[in-house]
């Protein structure tokens, strides 16, 4: 019951922000736009939309974190009962937020008749799964731009758009990295290996168009645990 207020608390608060608007228009916009010329790839489309969709939600999810001012979070905090919980609550929406956008870039071009076939149910059901992934590995990745690790606004966010730039030349860079030191792009997030494979989804066998699922899960959870646990602990170790 606690995390159904803390959500529809969180809820509240962003929709009478209206921050929500312009990163929702865009998308929605963004994702009419493309499928106005037609026939399009079904597999290769999703790919685009995947990718669309991680930008999206790292700006929702920037929005959403920080929010509240300092004063509303203080009280926020004493009702959820430590800072761990409202932090998950605001991970947990930042995510449920994005989810009718999945929704929409999913069946909107298979209900209007925008690609050059009719996608079979694995398909669709594949594609959303890679949607969902993409939007919780963008809230996963964002919140470490929060305030409470980086108070300048205009820092945080110059540094978000560089690591989603990496996210994405992560193969390029990969190729530009001596052999000895490749291995460091495992850190990257792996928003590339999910848009590598939709593209090329026919080529691939069943196990691997299932892995970058897997992977972007295991990443996504492993770093928003370290999120919450570090976040835990500054709380415990400041002062105030």
């Amino acid at each position: 019951m606690l995390l159904i207020s803390l959500l529809s608390y969180l809820h509240t608060c962003f929709i009478r922000s209206y921050r929500f608007g312009p990163p929702s228009f865009i998308f929605l916009a963004g994702i009419v736009f493309i499928y106005s010329v037609v026939p399009n790839p079904v597999m290769e489309s999703y790919s685009f939309s995947v990718s669309f969709l991680f930008i999206i939600s790292t700006m929702l999810s920037y929005a959403i974190i920080d929010n509240e001012t300092m004063n509303q979070e203080a009280i926020s905090i004493m009702h959820a009962g430590n800072i761990r919980t409202l932090y998950i609550a605001k991970l947990l929406y930042s995510w449920l937020f994005t989810v009718p956008f999945a929704i929409f870039a999913l069946l909107y071009p298979a209900l209007t008749y925008k690609f050059d076939r009719a996608p079979s149910i694995t398909e669709l059901l594949m594609s959303l799964l890679y949607h969902l992934s993409a939007s919780w590995l963008a809230v996963a990745i964002t919140c470490w731009f929060c305030t409470k690790f980086i108070r300048s606004r205009l820092t945080s966010f110059l540094l978000l758009t560089l690591v989603v730039v990496v996210a994405f030349s992560a193969q390029s860079i990969n190729n530009l990295l001596p052999s000895a030191i490749q291995y460091v792009t495992i850190l990257f997030p792996p928003v590339n290996a999910m848009m590598d494979v939709l593209y090329n989804y026919e080529n691939h066998a069943l196990g691997m168009k299932w892995m970058p699922i897997g992977v972007t899960m295991l990443y996504s959870f492993a770093s928003s645990a370290l999120f919450l646990i570090i976040l835990n602990r500054k709380k415990q170790d400041s002062p105030t």
